[in-house]
């Protein structure tokens, strides 16, 4: 069943088996590429004053664009807040209609499907609603944000490496999440298949990992931001755990990380250790880009250097690993190649920063991680939060041993 046609359009399917999965991918390649970047000329309204809002105004000043207007349904709390107080406010329902009509409306909502509530605005009078991220890549030269990237065509083999990755999940929910994403990126089109809803909560911790963490973990946190993957990890497995070790390179962030270590007891505290170092596929310096929030990555159009480590060249064996790197997730797994050989974590990685989330990086997971499973969750929508996660057998099969208390020790 469809709703409208072209971008924006919304497709409700049945989940996937491995034959209607390709059946399903063959169609999506057969249509043209939705559109491409969308560039700002004129006055133009921002919709969403959340998380990702605060990251719109930062990318807006760093391009010299400036909204006429943000709309928010909690306008007038936001309106006095520090963030927010310099800019012109206005709940939607008192948005004028000439506005409406007039200004482009660039939404900045990435935690409900964007062609539902692209619906609902229009149906309110807006005329011209845009998803952030497809003005975003419209300045790439100038912002590295690179989650607006479009699919274009697959070559023969791109193709075929995209078809073995889509047979090779583990299971139907992640054949429908990855074709939900290359809708998105292809044709701007949400693809919603049932059984297989977006879940915006328990990123990084889905049932298939919580349930198999143990009490004697080593915890690598690639791309830290503030502290609060760790500390998602710290309740998920009640405090007990060997160590944490968070690879922040932004100041600011690892600032944030430091202060909230803090607070922790001291016993607590010292099971944690922070490194102002990027991880990458080599150790040494790289241009850096800083202060875009969890946007801050290694970027050729960085002014700052940071110091690069790769895992490989560190004595730590990590049980779990999780890489959230605004693109350079491929570039730090093949830093990391002999100590995942090694010592068989768990992987948690962003997919969704580059066209490499289409075949290339789960297709180099899957091809050595020998004997694992292989997931992909959405966490957002808007072609964002996918994650590629990847649990070695052994520990499916010590999931359901009650004499296992933690991996290597047993009661």
């Amino acid at each position: 069943m469809s709703e409208g046609c072209g971008a924006g359009m919304i497709r409700r399917m049945r989940l996937p088996d491995h034959f209607s999965a390709q059946e399903a991918l063959a169609e999506l390649l057969s249509y043209p590429s939705a559109e491409g970047p969308r560039s700002l000329e004129g006055p133009f309204a921002l919709y969403g004053a959340g998380k990702l809002g605060l990251m719109a105004m930062t990318f807006f000043e760093r391009v010299q664009l400036k909204p006429d207007l943000v709309i928010d349904a909690n306008a007038d709390r936001l309106r006095h807040s520090e963030a927010w107080r310099r800019w012109p406010m206005q709940d939607p329902l008192h948005v004028p209609m000439r506005l409406k009509r007039s200004l482009p409306l660039v939404v900045s909502i990435a935690t409900t499907c964007f062609a539902e509530l692209a619906a609902g605005l229009k149906a309110q009078g807006w005329c011209d609603v845009i998803p952030i991220y497809d003005v975003t890549e419209a300045y790439r030269t100038r912002y590295p944000l690179g989650n607006g990237w479009f699919m274009g065509d697959l070559t023969g083999t791109e193709r075929t490496a995209t078809e073995q990755v889509l047979a090779a999940w583990s299971d139907d929910v992640s054949r429908a999440h990855h074709l939900q994403f290359m809708a998105w990126h292809r044709l701007r089109q949400d693809w919603l298949f049932e059984g297989a809803p977006v879940e915006t909560a328990h990123r990084y911790f889905i049932p298939e990992i919580s349930s198999v963490l143990g009490d004697r973990e080593v915890f690598v946190d690639a791309g830290a931001h503030t502290g609060e993957t760790a500390k998602a990890f710290r309740e998920r497995v009640g405090n007990r755990f060997a160590e944490i070790i968070m690879f922040e390179p932004d100041s600011g962030n690892a600032s944030l990380i430091e202060a909230g270590l803090e607070q922790l007891p001291g016993s607590l505290r010292q099971k944690h250790r922070l490194l102002r170092l990027a991880l990458s596929q080599t150790s040494g310096r790289q241009p850096f880009i800083p202060q875009l929030g969890y946007g801050s990555q290694l970027s050729s159009l960085g002014r700052d250097r940071v110091d690069t480590m790769a895992l490989d060249d560190m004595e730590v064996a990590p049980t779990y690993i999780k890489l959230h790197l605004e693109g350079h997730e491929l570039d730090a797994l093949r830093g990391s190649e002999r100590s995942l050989r090694l010592h068989r974590p768990i992987l948690s990685v962003t997919t969704y920063h580059s066209d490499t989330g289409i075949w290339k990086l789960p297709s180099w997971l899957m091809g050595r991680m020998a004997d694992y499973r292989h997931y992909l969750r959405l966490h957002s929508w808007c072609g964002t939060g996918a994650v590629m996660y990847c649990v070695p057998a052994e520990r499916i099969g010590a999931r359901s041993n009650p004499k296992v208390s933690s991996w290597g020790e047993r009661r």
